[in-house]
């Protein structure tokens, strides 16, 4: 599976910086988002494409006193419209902030909510791939579209069982499963993520039930190091991670992000476990040459890469 000129799922792992609502809806801001995503050494920065009107009736209110924390971060929001409008990617920023990210050499890419968003970033925008969100797993106009454009498709699965992702793959994403274009990301919808929800193992459980599928993490924790490098160890060849600036907070995923300069430490993480997993084969390494002559009792031993000269074989 390729986006762009990254092959996804072999001995690499693709990290998405998600920017989501951090941008305020500020188009300046974006662009410096996308600017610090790409030094911080992601491969894809992402945004979402939708209005509030297209997922929130008007006039529904938003409850109070469940959580002192989110109340505060609620103040000037009373409707369920009010908080998702400092969401989406106003649809006029979409081509200057896709150019910039060509010009950075990171991939740029945005969630569609609707079918009319899906259609925009395909048939105007020109992304290399979808990215589906966890609520649309069984929004299935969206996952007809998204098949029929013979772009790569990201599909996150919070909220979720198995047999409902299956179900979505077998029955309206079969020719991107069968065709090298679809990667599943395990995640949990909680925002932030407790790490005893995390359940990482199903990472494992998503590659054995999909096998021609690439599979990722999309992360809702604001960990930097184990929870990143254990969805890698576990099998992860696509990080998701919500981003937001270092100075400039209030955004509508603050809680459950990171900021750029935390997201380079993550990506070094992530890279120095990919490169610490190696490529499976019980070798000689070249670091072990001297020490295979000093501890060997036949000093000839280390001359010999196994007992027949071929690796891991026995005569």
């Amino acid at each position: 599976m390729h986006i762009g000129n990254f092959e996804l799922g072999k001995e690499k792992v693709y990290v998405i910086s998600e920017i989501s609502g951090n941008h305020l809806q500020d188009k300046n801001l974006a662009r410096e988002l996308i600017v610090q995503s790409a030094l911080a050494g992601a491969n894809a920065v992402k945004f979402q494409t939708y209005t509030a009107a297209d997922l929130a009736a008007p006039g529904i209110r938003i409850p109070r006193g469940i959580d002192p924390i989110h109340d505060e971060w609620l103040k000037g929001r009373e409707t369920l419209q009010d908080v998702l409008a400092g969401g989406g990617l106003q649809r006029e920023w979409h081509a200057e902030l896709k150019a910039l990210a060509d010009e950075m050499h990171i991939e740029f890419l945005s969630t569609p909510f609707s079918l009319s968003s899906a259609k925009f970033l395909v048939e105007e925008i020109g992304v290399k791939a979808l990215k589906i969100a966890s609520g649309d797993l069984t929004f299935y106009p969206l996952l007809d579209y998204a098949n029929s454009t013979g772009l790569p498709i990201i599909l996150s699965t919070g909220c979720s069982y198995l047999s409902e992702v299956v179900y979505s793959v077998q029955y309206h994403l079969a020719d991107a499963y069968h065709n090298d274009r679809l990667a599943i990301l395990h995640c949990n919808s909680t925002y932030p993520c407790p790490p005893e929800m995390l359940n990482l193992r199903a990472i494992q459980t998503l590659k054995t039930t999909l096998p021609e599928a690439v599979i990722g993490f999309s992360d809702h924790t604001v960990n930097t190091d184990w929870v990143p490098v254990g969805a890698v160890m576990t099998g992860a060849h696509i990080l998701e991670k919500h981003v937001c600036h270092p100075n400039i907070r209030g955004g509508l995923d603050e809680r459950h992000s990171i900021d750029t300069l935390e997201l380079s430490t993550m990506i070094h993480h992530v890279r120095s476990a990919v490169k610490a997993l190696g490529d499976g084969r019980k070798v000689l390494q070249d670091g072990e040459k001297h020490d295979r002559l000093w501890a060997r009792r036949d000093p000839t031993d280390w001359l010999r890469p196994t007992r027949d000269g071929r690796d891991g074989k026995w005569n």
